[in-house]
Order: structure tokens, then C-alpha cells, then sequence
């Protein structure tokens, strides 16, 4: 096809294609349509294959038109993109389009979406503090207590409720007119809030009691918050409390493969060390992250922040089992949960573009051998065979991209590793989950 072409760079990460398709190409594309027509034409009379040339062109005009310039437009477009450095990432739009006839050249202007250049800063030699993790002797405290905790047992007492302690309740819910609207059995409520209205109301309760509360509710109405009151009527089953198992070589033997409360200290030390050292490094590579992406200018398409969105969509659905097909019948509800995506969007596309330019700029490669073992790793975790799991994967069309995001961690190892962390910044670990 001999066409004249003129693709620009336009603003938004799109390009402009001007186009004119000279008049014999024009031809032999309408040509082409008319054979086809000529050949799987079924008209009362004739055989198919055998209907004259004059009657085809009469009978299906507009048809052949409509499929000439269809063939034009794809064939041309595909022609010069397949041509042009730039990476598409969308279907081109038509947004102007001459006449299209046998005898004159036929213009055309198409744009598309494209990967955006990111012109990137110097990332070799960053700096950065490097955060380090302090594992102290009251983190690991506090985290054989958080084992007792988990290892505890509710065991009965015969008294009044206390702050801390659980209570077994049967309920039943009253509205206004009297009328029992909800009605529960067997419940566990744990009093650990004094302003807590239920948990203020059923301490001094013991088994056998039975009291009627009344609880608050709020609501907004037409932006104006109201209230409404409850009440409910409860059956005291049972009053618990939490019982710690002692803290000795058998509780750490019945926890653990380990043989005392010595060895549980050292394993519990070791593990939080290890989690530590992650974290430290994990934090210190967010930081160098940060300072990298404030230095570059972004200009992402719509069309990539859409698939973003997209994906991270299919992600909450996945795991917290949301139907968003049910979801999007409220259109309005359904764009206002894809714009409060939109922040996360951007801040992981700016991400990945940069270390995706550091890869190629550095040219990372991931070898079919680093993808295996890749997946060995993950078949162990998830106690799968790790052909079966590459077979799967293979099924899945995911190999590909479980090598793209092994690029982008390689681009950031490669950031982290020649950067220059000559001041410590020291934390403690679990500091935060202390503060909980």
C-alpha cells in the first residue's frame, strides 16, 4: 500500500498520524473487497460465484465502501505502527477522515495512546539515609507475650464482669413499638472498652443476670446526623476471663520445635532479626524510591491509569470477594471507587515506569533459570509439585509477568546497591505494633 505518513509526538503520552493513502491503492483495496463479493455473494437467480460484476456493485455499494474503508484504515494503521519507535497502548481513534472514493488519494488523522518516555535523572549514586531495625530485648518481650496471648484459653469464673473479661450473652433487640427485630444466642462480647456503651452496660453482670439496655445508634440523613435508640434485652450465660498459659519449657516446647524457654527466646530473636533486616532494607529502598521519582516529570496516559485501576480492581475483588459486577450497577458508587483508586494508580505506575527504564537502560534481563527457580520458591510455599504450578502458570499466560515484576525488583536491587547510605538511621523494631 503506498501511503504518506506523518506521525507527531503529541502532549498526554499520545501521537498524532496524518495520513494519505494514494488513489491506486485506494483501487486495488476496493478491488480486493469487490472479488471477496463476487465470491460469497448469495442473490435469488444465480449461483454463487456467478453473479455479474454490475450487480454486485449495485446490490452491495454501501457494503463494499464500508468494507474498503475499513481494510484501508486497518491495514495502513497497522502498517505504520508496526514502523514507528514509539509503543502504542491503545487501539488508534479516527479523529478526522476525508472521502472515500476510487479516484482521489484518501486522508486520514488517527491518534493513539503510547508508553511514556521517562526521561530519567541520575539514579546511580543516590542518597539516602539507611534505616536499620533495632530487634531489643523488650521486642522480643513483647512478642513471646503476644504468643501467650494467642496460646491463651477462656476458662469460666464465678463473679461479676469486669473490664477484660467475656461475657456470654443470649440477646433480643426491641424496636420502638416493642416488636423483637433481631435475636441472637450464645454470644461472646469482650469487655475491653469502659466507654464501650454494651461493654459499660454488662459490667457487674453475673451468670444467671439478666438486664434490658438501651443503645445509642447514629445515622446521616440529608447530610444531618441523627440518632436512634435500642433496646435489647440480655441473658448472662457466662462470665470468662483470659487465662496465659505459664511462661516455661513446657509452654515453649508445646509451641515450637524447640526444647525450653531458652531456645524459644533465641528462635523468637533470630526470626525477628531476619524480619528486621527486611524491613530495613525494604524502607531504605521506598526512600531512595521517593527521591528518585520527585526528580522526574510524568505525562501517563489515561489509558494506562485505567488499566491500573483495572488491576488493582480485580486484585480487592479476588481477595475480599467483592462482585463488582453487582458494584457497577451503581454507576455512580462504582466511578467514585475507581477515582479514590486513582492516587494508588499513579503512585505505582510512576514506580514501575522508572524501574522499567533503569532495566532497559542497564539492560536487567531475567534468565528462564531465575524464573524457575522463582517458582519453585513459590510452589514450596504453597506446598504445590513446581512443574505442576509452572504448568498452571503456563495455562494462565503469567510466566511473563512473573518475569516483568522480577525486572522491576532486579531495577531496584540494581537502585539500592549503588546508592550511597552513609548516614543510619536507627528504629526499634515493633514499635509501631507496641503502640496498638
Amino acid at each position: 500500500m503506498q501511503l504518506q505518513k506523518e506521525v507527531k509526538k503529541e502532549p498526554n503520552a499520545k501521537i498524532s498520524i496524518q495520513v494519505t493513502v494514494d488513489k491506486e491503492s485506494i483501487r486495488e483495496a476496493r478491488e480486493s473487497v469487490i472479488r471477496d463479493f463476487e465470491q460469497k455473494a448469495k442473490i435469488s437467480g444465480f449461483r454463487q460465484g456467478k453473479v455479474p460484476r454490475n450487480i454486485i456493485i449495485n446490490r452491495f455499494s454501501d457494503n463494499i465502501k464500508n468494507e474498503t474503508l475499513s481494510n484501508v484504515l486497518s491495514k495502513s494503521l497497522s502498517e505504520i505502527l508496526q514502523e514507528t519507535d514509539y509503543r502504542p497502548i491503545s487501539e488508534p481513534s479516527i479523529t478526522e477522515m476525508g472521502e472515500l472514493t476510487p479516484d482521489e488519494d484518501f486522508t486520514f488523522t488517527a491518534e493513539c495512546d503510547i508508553m511514556p518516555e521517562v526521561k530519567l535523572p541520575q539514579y546511580k549514586g543516590l542518597s539516602s539515609e539507611k534505616y536499620i531495625y533495632d530487634v531489643k530485648d523488650s521486642t522480643i518481650k513483647w512478642e513471646i507475650e503476644n504468643l501467650r496471648e494467642r496460646f491463651s484459653n477462656l476458662v469460666s469464673v464465678d463473679r461479676k464482669a469486669a473490664l477484660g473479661d467475656y461475657v456470654v450473652i443470649d440477646y433480643v433487640e426491641e424496636d420502638d413499638s416493642g416488636k423483637k427485630s433481631e435475636k441472637k444466642e450464645n454470644q461472646t462480647i469482650l469487655l475491653d472498652k469502659k466507654d464501650d456503651q454494651l461493654a459499660r452496660q454488662l459490667m457487674g453482670l453475673s451468670k444467671g443476670d439478666s438486664k434490658t439496655v438501651e443503645l445509642e445508634h447514629e445515622y446521616t440523613e440529608e447530610k444531618k446526623k441523627r440518632t436512634y435508640k435500642v433496646k435489647v434485652h440480655v441473658d448472662v450465660k457466662e462470665v470468662k476471663k483470659k487465662e496465659l498459659p505459664e511462661l516455661n519449657d513446657d509452654f515453649a516446647k508445646d509451641i515450637s520445635d524447640v526444647e525450653n524457654l531458652a531456645e524459644l527466646r533465641k528462635k523468637v530473636r533470630e526470626d525477628l532479626q531476619e524480619e528486621a533486616a527486611r524491613k530495613s532494607e525494604e524502607h531504605t529502598k521506598n526512600e531512595l524510591m521517593k527521591k528518585l521519582i520527585e526528580r522526574i516529570e510524568y505525562d501517563i496516559p489515561e489509558t494506562l491509569i485505567n488499566h491500573e485501576i483495572d488491576r488493582i480492581l480485580n486484585d480487592v475483588a479476588y481477595s475480599y470477594r467483592i462482585d463488582f459486577e453487582k458494584l457497577r450497577k451503581d454507576e455512580q458508587r462504582y466511578q467514585e471507587y475507581r477515582e479514590s483508586l486513582r492516587p494508588r494508580a499513579l503512585d505505582t505506575l510512576k514506580w514501575e515506569l522508572a524501574l522499567a527504564e533503569i532495566a532497559r537502560q542497564e539492560s536487567l534481563a531475567i534468565e528462564d533459570s531465575e524464573v524457575d527457580d522463582e517458582i519453585k520458591r513459590y510452589a514450596k510455599a504453597q506446598k504445590k509439585k513446581s512443574d505442576e504450578l509452572k504448568k498452571q502458570m503456563e495455562q494462565r499466560d503469567t510466566i511473563e509477568s512473573l518475569r516483568y515484576r522480577m525486572k522491576i525488583a532486579k531495577a531496584l536491587n540494581f537502585v539500592y546497591q549503588n546508592a550511597k547510605l552513609e548516614q543510619e538511621k536507627h528504629i526499634k523494631f515493633g514499635e509501631e505494633e507496641e503502640k496498638k
